[in-house]
């Protein structure tokens, strides 16, 4: 098992791992709006632009040699993506991501003060990594978000 910086490479494995991780046709933070809108932001081109954008720091975990996780954040600031697998969860795999991608940012001039847009599914993984709600349950292009903050 390893972390490393995604590459343009793994974008069908990026996809495909967001789509069985966040199910959305079957995940009641999404209505079909949502599920459009939500598939849109995941065509390999809108991927690759991110891996490519020096704004996003985007790392993936490996294991077997396939995608298990990813995390992407913008701007040293923004938790923009956290993804793991169905069948990998429970191997602390995301708070492994989080952590090298804070390290990194901290590095990098990050001042340790992030944000995101949780599902309901992630809240508890946030508040494990000290996150806290910021707002009351938001809805924007039909998907439900919890806006959350972790500050040093």
């Amino acid at each position: 098992m390893s972390i490393r910086k995604a590459t343009i490479n793994d974008a069908v494995g990026i996809r495909s791992l967001i789509l069985s991780a966040a199910e959305p046709e079957t995940n009641s933070d999404f209505n079909k709006e949502g599920v459009v809108h939500f598939k849109e932001s995941l065509e390999l081109k809108a991927i690759k632009a991110r891996i490519q954008n020096k704004n996003y720091l985007m790392l993936c975990f490996i294991k077997e040699y396939k995608i298990v996780g990813i995390i992407a954040i913008f701007k040293k600031e923004k938790l923009s993506q956290l993804f793991v697998d169905p069948t990998s969860r429970k191997l602390n795999i995301a708070k492994q991501l989080w952590s090298a991608a804070n390290e990194i940012c901290i590095a990098q001039g990050g001042n340790g003060n992030y944000w995101v847009k949780s599902s309901t599914m992630a809240i508890p993984v946030y508040e494990r990594f000290g996150f806290r709600l910021d707002s009351v349950q938001q809805n924007t292009d039909g998907i439900i978000f919890h806006t959350m903050l972790l500050q040093s």
